[in-house]
């Protein structure tokens, strides 16, 4: 039997994917803003266009070699260069949730799967960097389970997206399949016991020698200072445990959550009190090299993972450095060469309450989306597969401040709309299985619609700064006040059942 529709067989009769059925509606968007538009449809077509499931072809194939073989692939997408037959766990964890925009919840269930399975003993709890479309390694970047392609922050990534997952989907195999749960343990403890030697703290460590091949500490490749513990892995594996607190939650286990939720707070604690503060100056810390100095200053993503997981709490240093990030990344020295790692800002920038910077960055995808990638040398950034999708989640994560919570059957927005968008609706937002359509005109007025589904959902309705009252389809309704990432909200709750439509307005 074809290998791919075994996987898709196997994964319908024995995975509980979602309580109802869910609509095949691709995700739209209608926006006066055009050039917006224009980009958020390509972002479609691109991305679907990277989708492997059902096809077959060579492995191993790059820049220089050809590959080989015929075989069948596993449901999957690209997530890497376009020269190379092959998804890596980088890029797909930063295309997941476009990918689940667009319907592809087969292929992220499959590959985070895949790579959790390579996780092994033999290769220190590491997973593989990249898989072909078969799920078998990519020879190119594993030479054998003793000197393969590794980077600390990618370990803690894969438990991270995870849960994000299960929120959008509900789909009860992201804390049941055995697989799964048993990376997840492996990474969140056996993981970092072995990987913590040289600064001992509970921080997991790179070998320090910045070599790819024998396990880098960030996710920065650039040639430079190399660091034994660097900001996005410590910022990954504070994502990692609070993940896998809600995770063990989820399945009940009021112990287990209780003891990881202590390891995240604790290890954020110990970021904002000490490890990224050792200097008197005003930026943070982005890591620590051999010799055990602080480093401040500019690291790319070793710099920006630490605002974009939510390690690094709300100060006036923290707006010190969300400025220092904005200002290196735009300078003539500092602003990345390749397109992959710009694409992270956008939510950086968008999570931090910096509505103009995001959509700064943002809009330097959508105008550099034809403009050559400087490695594989293909025709356009946005032939990069990551660029597509990430366009897709930052319209909805970031533009529309959409959180989801299928399992809960609830969801958050906030709008996030620079002078340059006045208005955007994105329709068939799918959680769960449920389909609905969310707009919002400047920062003043939101209208949910439930397209389809089942079950009532509750809404927190949410707006940037601090009032008394919300209008809930032209009544007022008591607003409640908290912070969101330091910046003061207004929102409230209500339920929302199929069909429905609400509309929720400031003054």
């Amino acid at each position: 039997m074809n290998r791919c529709i075994l996987f898709i067989l196997l994964f319908f009769t024995q995975v509980d994917l979602y309580a109802g059925h869910l609509d095949t509606a691709i995700i739209e968007v209608q926006t006066s803003n055009k050039k917006l538009e224009q980009a958020f449809n390509w972002a479609v077509e691109m991305a679907l266009s990277h989708v492997q499931t059902g096809k077959s072809g060579v492995v191993d194939r790059w820049e220089r070699g050809k590959g080989s073989g015929n075989v069948a692939y596993i449901p999957c997408y690209w997530g890497g260069y376009n020269t190379r037959t092959a998804f890596y766990s980088r890029d797909i964890c930063h295309q997941f949730a476009g990918g689940h925009l667009l319907n592809l919840q087969l292929e992220n269930f499959t590959m985070l799967r895949e790579f959790a399975k390579t996780s092994t003993a033999e290769r220190k709890w590491y997973p593989l960097w990249a898989l072909n479309f078969d799920g078998t390694p990519f020879k190119l970047d594993h030479r054998s389970d003793f000197d393969f392609v590794r980077e600390v922050p990618a370990a803690f990534e894969l438990v991270d997206k995870a849960y994000q997952l299960y929120l959008w989907t509900g789909n009860k195999n992201y804390i049941k399949d055995s697989a799964l749960w048993n990376y997840y343990e492996r990474i969140v403890d056996d993981f970092i016991t072995l990987h913590d030697t040289r600064i001992p703290n509970g921080v997991a460590e790179g070998d320090g020698s910045g070599d790819i091949f024998k396990g880098a500490a960030t996710f920065n490749e650039e040639r430079g200072i190399p660091l034994v513990e660097a900001g996005d892995g410590i910022a990954c594996q504070y994502r990692a445990f609070d993940a896998f607190a809600m995770m063990a939650k989820a399945r009940g286990n009021k112990a287990l959550f209780a003891k990881y939720k202590s390891k995240a707070d604790n290890l954020k604690t110990y970021f904002n009190t000490k490890w990224a503060v050792k200097t008197d100056g005003k930026n943070l810390v982005r890591g620590y090299n051999l010799k055990g100095e602080a480093l401040t200053n500019w690291g790319k993503e070793n710099s920006w993972f630490m605002l974009m997981k939510g390690i690094a709490a709300p100060s006036e240093r923290t707006e010190n450095y969300i400025d220092f990030v904005d200002a290196s990344a735009s300078s003539k020295t500092g602003k990345p060469s390749n397109i992959e790692a710009r694409s992270y800002l956008p939510e950086t920038f968008f999570i931090n309450n910096r509505i103009k910077q995001g959509w700064k960055w943002m809009e330097d995808i959508i105008n550099n989306i034809d403009i050559q990638f400087p490695v594989s040398k293909t025709t356009g950034d946005g032939n990069y597969p990551e660029i597509s999708f990430v366009l897709l989640s930052n319209m909805v994560e970031g533009l529309m401040g959409v959180e989801p919570n299928a399992p809960e059957r609830k969801l958050a927005s906030i709008a996030r709309l620079p002078e340059a968008i006045p208005d955007l609706m994105v329709k068939n937002i799918n959680i769960g299985n449920a389909l609905f359509a969310l707009s919002h005109t400047a920062s003043k007025k939101s209208v949910l619609i439930y397209q389809s589904g089942h079950s009532s959902f509750t809404w927190e309705v949410r707006f940037y700064g601090n009032y008394d009252v919300i209008k809930v389809n032209g009544l007022p309704k008591k607003a409640q006040n908290k912070l969101l990432n330091g910046a003061k909200i207004s929102f409230l709750h209500v339920q929302i059942k199929p069909g429905d439509t609400i509309e929720a307005s400031i003054n």
